[in-house]
């Protein structure tokens, strides 16, 4: 079961302990029956019921105690479990590498990342209390077959009977669940769709018919499998309570006609039989959501599996990731990258042999699609080459050294993020921040606080501008951006590429910059022109 692997490899603390307080607490539950009929017994016969009474109060703490232990010891170690499994898996996506990222979309991280664990946490209070619940049923039928080795003997076949149908529907309803969750993904998808796309559907609304007809038929797809997987569910819920029910009128109407001893134990078996049907219903209950949790820990389970195998080979390098901090130039040997795709059309980028000086301004320029952002990745380690290698001076960048020849960068790319705090930046100097929100004429927009930006809801060109202040509070010795002033208005294009661009550059910095603003080029160092995934024209001032 994938719950019992799931609690051996995340929780801290031993569930054992908890399984047995509970086995106590459903012994406890399960003996307040006995006491309850035999006292019932010693009220006819005018006995002392004293012992029962205080047999009953400890049974009853008991009872109590094992419960309340189970549930709180229950939700600290899946809480705890849950810790565990979600640090694991936080860190292990900043291992790996954009191409992971891209090919599994955020939508499908994020939901496994948030959704799983949230159904685990609320569902397994409820479990442990299904297993107190089936201790209970385990002791009621032995006292069952104390008073009655007939009854025990039938009841015991028709839960034979019940397990075997529960069984073979439990594994129906697995396979219906998995589908449930493929057709969900792509419903969610849509939604994201509709929920980033919203202007556009606002303006057209044929575009936004077609995605709320997919949403629709997705929906009902996911809707029809849910309908059957629910009467399926409320079939097994039906049976759960029938058995009991089919076994009272053979206890009561046709046992007593061969069994004396059966009549004289009529009441308490009648009793304990009835007393069986509100555990049955909860176990047959319980059943759908142990489904469900099941294939919440196998998702869990194939993303981090399938997260370990994306994970680059062995980082183990005497340079941590600040060990790479300059550098005089960069050289590109023949750096070569071909998109993984089946088709023969896949996009090529490459091969790149050049050199980058520091200092620097350079600017790279080329129509959509001729491998500008490709060649960035690549530059930045975003992206392994297939074949070739980078160079810092004379130092070969193999995979190993990647993280530290990253830190080399600051990027601000096209589908930028822009944080809500300056996460990595120690001991900010708020005078400095101040100074760039004037440079970037920020100042009556937005303020400095709490390790922060006071607003980032802002036009894109504006959050542009706080990204680009971010960056440079980071103090990278190689600033990357791409298509940056594409969103600025005019006034502030001609101030960044005549003014502030020049100033980044005294200030040491090296400059990498995607752009298509031709009537600026002449503040480039040198210019590269891309097409087709090659570099295909170098230009400098002096040319």
């Amino acid at each position: 079961m994938q719950l019992i692997q799931f609690l051996e490899r995340e929780a801290t603390e031993s569930y054992q302990q908890v399984l047995f307080i509970a086995a106590i607490s459903g012994m406890a539950n399960s003996l307040l029956l006995g006491i309850i009929n035999h006292a019932t017994e010693a009220v006819i016969n005018q006995e002392d019921l004293t012992q029962y009474f205080l047999i009953y109060i400890i049974a009853f703490a008991l009872f109590l105690y094992g419960q309340w232990y189970a549930f709180e010891r229950t939700i600290l170690i899946i809480q705890d479990a849950i810790f565990q499994t979600r640090t694991r898996l936080t860190q292990k996506v900043l291992q790996v590498e954009l191409t992971f990222m891209e090919e599994m979309g955020g939508t499908t991280l994020y939901g496994r990342l948030t959704q799983n664990d949230t159904l685990i946490s609320q569902a397994m209070p409820q479990i442990v209390g299904a297993f107190q619940v089936f201790i209970l049923m385990i002791f009621s039928l032995i006292y069952l077959g104390y008073i009655s080795p007939i009854s025990f003997i039938m009841t015991l076949a028709a839960a034979g009977i019940g397990i075997a149908y529960f069984i073979m529907e439990s594994h129906a309803i697995h396979q219906s669940l998995n589908k449930v969750k493929e057709k969900e993904e792509t419903y969610f998808k849509s939604i994201a769709h509709l929920v980033n796309g919203f202007k556009e559907i606002k303006i057209n609304q044929s575009k936004g018919r077609d995605l709320l007809h997919q949403i629709a038929a997705a929906s009902l797809s996911a809707q029809n499998i849910k309908s059957t997987i629910a009467k399926k569910e409320s079939r097994s819920w039906g049976f759960g309570r029938l058995f009991i029910y089919a076994l009272l009128p053979i206890v009561v109407f046709i046992i007593p006609n061969f069994s004396h001893e059966h009549v004289e134990n009529i009441a308490k078996i009648s009793a304990t039989l009835l007393f069986l049907i509100g555990p049955s219903t909860i176990l047959v209950n319980m059943i759908p959501l142990l489904n469900r949790v099941n294939i919440a820990i196998k998702e869990l389970f194939l993303l981090e599996a399938t997260m370990d195998e994306a994970i680059a080979h062995a980082q183990d390098t005497s340079l941590d990731e600040t060990g790479l901090t300059d550098f005089k130039n960069i050289h590109i040997d023949n750096l070569n990258f071909t998109y993984p795709n089946q088709s023969d059309t896949a996009f090529t980028a490459g091969p790149f042999k050049e050199t980058i000086n520091k200092g620097e301004l350079l600017f790279i320029i080329g129509g959509n699609g001729s491998g500008k952002s490709t060649f960035l990745k690549l530059l930045t380690g975003l992206y392994y080459p297939n074949s070739g290698q980078l160079r810092v001076d004379h130092l070969p960048i193999e995979r190993s050294l990647y993280p530290a020849y990253r830190n080399l960068f600051s990027i601000i790319f096209t589908d930028f993020h822009l944080f809500d705090k300056f996460y990595g930046v120690k001991d900010i100097d708020v005078a400095k921040v101040n100074e760039w929100l004037k440079k970037l004429r920020m100042q009556h927009k937005v303020k400095y606080q709490n390790g922060g930006f006071t607003s980032t809801n802002l036009s894109t060109g504006q959050r542009k501008r706080l990204a680009l202040i971010t960056a440079m509070l980071e103090d990278k010795p190689i600033l990357v951006i791409d298509e940056f002033a594409a969103d600025q208005d005019p006034q502030f294009r001609q101030y960044f590429y005549e003014t502030l661009l020049g100033e980044i550059k005294n200030m040491g910095k090296t400059i990498i910059a995607v752009t298509h603003d031709d009537h600026y080029f002449h503040v480039a160092d040198r210019v590269w022109k891309m097409d087709e995934g090659r570099i295909e024209m170098h230009q400098t001032k002096q040319s």
